[in-house]
């Protein structure tokens, strides 16, 4: 598998899934609802953080951002 090169452009056009980091969902001790996904190449995390009596608001609007939901 050495001969693998995936930035080529042969096998760019095999890849099915980019790259993604990790992303991670839990509440803070705060009970808030942290999003979190791994910072790439030694970079930090990002982080979001809302307080979870917006929960149902945002995946709403996650929804709705991908066809398949409407916000109300």
């Amino acid at each position: 598998m050495s001969d693998w090169n995936w930035n080529g452009d042969e096998e760019k056009t095999s890849q099915v899934i980019p790259r993604v980091n990790a992303l991670a969902v839990y509440s803070n001790e705060n009970g808030d609802v942290v999003i979190r996904q791994q910072g790439s190449m030694g970079e930090d995390d990002h982080v979001i953080i809302f307080p979870a009596n917006h929960a149902d608001t945002v995946i709403a609007a996650i929804k709705f951002e991908v066809g398949q939901g409407e916000l109300k």
